[in-house]
């Protein structure tokens, strides 16, 4: 008698869920059918024809020598390199 007691409070709260999303489902319809969104579409135009040595003339890579120039060294010769086997 416990078990179809329960069991029967489980179907009715799920058909009560249910029934809850498919009026949530309802009024969301009427709601954009009364005022749709406006879909804004913005002109934007195609960016321009880029050519593939403008990169290279551009020198986006620094050169390595600018970089070792930055790079502090003195904390290398401490470096046992056995804990990285």
């Amino acid at each position: 008698m416990l078990i179809k007691n329960v069991l029967g409070t489980f179907i009715l709260l799920f058909n009560m869920a249910g029934l809850g999303y498919l009026l949530y489902l309802g009024i969301m319809a009427i709601l954009e059918k009364l005022s749709p969104r406006e879909k804004i579409q913005e002109k934007i135009p195609p960016p321009p024809a880029k050519e593939t040595s403008t990169a290279l003339e551009n020198h986006i890579i620094p050169d390595e020598d600018d970089l070792l120039k930055d790079m502090d060294l003195s904390d290398l010769d401490n470096l046992n390199l056995d804990d990285f086997e």
